[in-house]
């Protein structure tokens, strides 16, 4: 069975380890001048060499070759019982698969009372430390606190705010970093030449920018693009692998919004919904590529943001971010933070995109006349011209007493039927009012859809939702205004409006599907 890259090629030695250099000569220090400490701290993203590190530590503590730089010397029996895996005395331990205080007496308490079979320490390797309970974590203080000389801890964790302090405190902290560019395109081509592969720079650039600094997806990624091309790997095969042009498909929606061009985003979200992009990914990519160009606005480091995204996405953004201001960008990242919070729960996935894109095109955000605009996208119908329709006489009503209704507001192709029970008569204008709240109230649109009329008569209508969130959105004094009104231009009268939350309800009976008939209608809400 094949060894995976970066288990292959895992660092022997500290000079091995690409980038923390701050955490390399530090430990390397410990080690020459033999004042190693009882428990250290690992911090930091995934894939930035934590366990790499951990592992490099417990092998050169007990390595009785030692170089005077602190280097294992990987001949010695200790550190090949290491390597292979088989040394007694460095236990390495997954928390997140073993939380409970239980697990860490049996595998940690009772264990250390033990001294080393045949070396000088025994080394606790605890990945993922975080994941400990609260009980686990005041069981694994008591023997932090007053550990024996021959034990030693390495914790490992990438979510440190969620380790307690009384553990930090009593660790020697090591922060990671994310791997800068040149020093991970040189560890990929270091792999090429060892496994006899000839791969364009460009290519590992790409797979570089794609892992976001993280050694083992970097690794991972160049392991599938020679598993596909085999020894000699181009930009056209490595596009099968790494999506090259997913920086483009940012910048477009990026664009958008910059260009106050609501509906073109609004389409353009829905498109990518369509086509199956995950969209609470695809928020966490734009906060960041977003989060690129307000460093590169603080910063001013052109050659730095062309080393962060592709070259020609980032030829594109320094021109449209000359008339662009730190506000702005900082104002998008919050705007869709805030957004994917609010709706996290909602079945709609791109709904936290689209009131993200609403917010900030509808807001004074930017001066569209700074910027050339971009031609329109074509409708699949051709808009109507807003021509006054003559209005049905409502009974007790003067026809002056009742507004003119738009053919915008109310299609030709609806009828009401005066003969029908109200509740019936406002069904068969629902989807009129809801269209003309689409053009004109986007934000309302978006939760009113999610309700449906479940009663009405001559002086009230109820509507139901399914979720709370959607009907207090629509509750608010403005928006009740501005539903009364619609419902009068098109109905002919004027109605109180009433919300509340519907439990029998179902996502197939909003206005994305067909409004219910009126087998139900004359039936009044609990």
């Amino acid at each position: 069975m094949s060894v995976a890259l970066y288990r292959k090629y895992r660092p022997k030695t500290f000079s091995e380890v690409s980038g923390q250099n701050h955490i390399k000569v530090t430990l390397q220090n410990e080690l020459s001048s033999g004042r190693v400490a009882h428990a250290y701290l690992f911090c930091g993203p995934r894939g930035t060499g934590k366990t790499t590190l951990a592992r490099l530590l417990a092998k050169a503590v007990n390595c009785t070759k030692r170089h005077e730089n602190g280097e294992p010397c990987n001949n010695c029996d200790s550190c090949h019982e290491l390597m292979e895996a088989k040394s007694l005395d460095v236990i390495e331990i997954d928390a997140a698969s073993h939380t409970g205080v239980d697990n860490v007496r049996d595998n940690i308490i009772d264990n250390a009372r033990f001294t080393p079979t045949s070396r000088a320490f025994k080394v606790f390797i605890i990945d993922e430390v975080h994941m400990l309970s609260i009980s686990a974590f005041n069981a694994l203080l008591k023997i932090l606190e007053e550990p024996p000389a021959h034990i030693i801890f390495i914790l490992a964790t990438t979510e440190v705010h969620k380790v307690p302090s009384t553990i930090i405190s009593r660790c020697q902290r090591f922060d990671f970093r994310k791997i800068v560019l040149p020093e991970l395109v040189e560890r990929l081509g270091h792999l090429c030449v060892l496994e006899g592969v000839t791969c364009e720079e460009t290519v590992l650039k790409l797979i570089a920018k794609y892992s976001g600094g993280c050694v083992r997806d970097a690794e991972s990624l160049l392991e599938q693009v020679i598993s596909l091309s085999g020894k000699n790997i181009t930009m056209a095969q490595a596009e099968l692998i790494v999506p090259r042009h997913n920086f483009d498909v940012l910048y477009v929606l990026f664009e958008f919004l910059l260009k106050k061009q609501m509906r073109e985003a609004i389409a353009y979200v829905n498109q990518l919904a369509g086509e199956g992009v995950d969209m609470q990914r695809f928020i966490d990519d734009f906060v960041e590529f977003v989060r690129k160009f307000l460093l590169y606005k603080i910063s001013q480091d052109e050659a730095w943001l062309l080393a962060e995204i592709d070259d020609s996405v980032g030829q594109k953004a320094r021109e449209l971010l000359k008339n662009t201001s730190i506000e702005q960008l900082a104002n998008i990242i919050k705007k869709f933070l805030q957004a994917k919070e609010t709706f996290k729960n909602n079945f709609l996935s791109q709904l936290s995109c689209e009131m993200a894109i609403v917010e900030l095109t509808q807001v004074g955000f930017v001066n569209t006349n700074s910027f050339t605009p971009i031609a329109p996208m074509k409708s699949k119908e051709p808009e109507q011209p807003k021509v006054e329709a003559p209005v049905t006489p409502v009974e007790g009503k003067k026809e002056s007493e009742v507004p003119p209704v738009t053919e915008e507001a109310k299609p030709a192709s609806i009828v009401i039927d005066r003969s029908l029970p109200v509740f019936n008569a406002l069904l068969s204008v629902w989807p009129s009012i809801m269209d003309s709240l689409r053009s004109d109230y986007y934000k309302l649109y978006l939760s009113l859809r999610m309700g449906k009329p479940l009663f009405c008569d001559n002086a009230s209508l109820c509507v139901g939702f399914m979720y709370d969130l959607h009907r207090k959105t629509c509750d608010t004094p403005e928006y009740r205004k501005v539903i009364r009104e619609k419902i009068k231009q098109v109905l002919g009268q004027e109605l109180d409006i009433l919300f509340k939350i519907e439990q029998n309800l179902n996502s197939a009976e909003f206005f994305s599907s067909k409004v219910a008939g009126s087998a139900n209608a004359e039936k009044k809400p609990d």
